[in-house]
């Protein structure tokens, strides 16, 4: 059975995008193994842990996925099919601590990048505090390893996942925000 690494975890956009991508492919028999960000991708593509990766490469609203710019910047791979998903965001909060109480939002730099205005608008009092992955910040909200007063921006099935309460979905500053998720695998021999 091949495995296929994601960006993220359990309940991430990424996650959604690997299972579209391998039913185009017709990889019916895949393993998805959830590797968090673009390097631990490339790392376990070279080491032979895995056989693709299935990466963000682009936003519509934020441009270029920045980490998946750095690690394969040098590196020869094979695009072996594309998807376009949707991206809707949403702000969650710990259940029981009052909206008013809380002082940041965590989340990745890429749905920073997607929720600036409506954030700017809604939630100016906010701090940014960015983290390795949208669906992660729901889990370390709820495992306590962020603030009480902390938010996280994920999809609503990572928040729902994780038992937290929502505070506002499709936060996002366009309604055509999309993101362009690659399957690949390494080729040549700068690997």
């Amino acid at each position: 059975m091949e495995k296929v690494g994601y960006m993220g975890i359990a309940g991430s956009f990424s996650e959604v995008a690997a299972g579209k991508l391998l039913e185009l492919a017709g990889m019916t028999e895949a393993e998805l193994v959830p590797l968090v960000c673009s390097q631990n991708i490339l790392d376990a593509l070279r080491a032979g842990e895995i056989a693709y990766g299935v990466l963000g490469i682009r936003n519509t609203t934020a441009g270029p996925v920045s980490e998946f710019v750095e690690a394969f910047q040098d590196v020869e791979y094979e695009v072996l099919g594309e998807y376009i998903l949707p991206i809707h965001h949403c702000l969650f909060k710990k259940s029981g601590i009052a909206e008013e109480a809380l002082t940041e939002v965590a989340s990745h730099p890429q749905a920073f990048g997607q929720t600036i205005h409506t954030r700017a608008a809604r939630w100016p009092q906010l701090a940014e505090h960015e983290i390795e992955d949208t669906a992660i910040g729901a889990e370390f909200l709820a495992k306590g390893e962020l603030p009480d007063t902390a938010a996280v921006i994920c999809s609503i099935r990572a928040g729902q996942m994780w038992g937290l309460d929502l505070i506002a979905q499709n936060i996002e500053d366009s309604t055509e925000n999309r993101t362009t998720f690659w399957l690949l695998r390494l080729t040549g021999q700068n690997n």
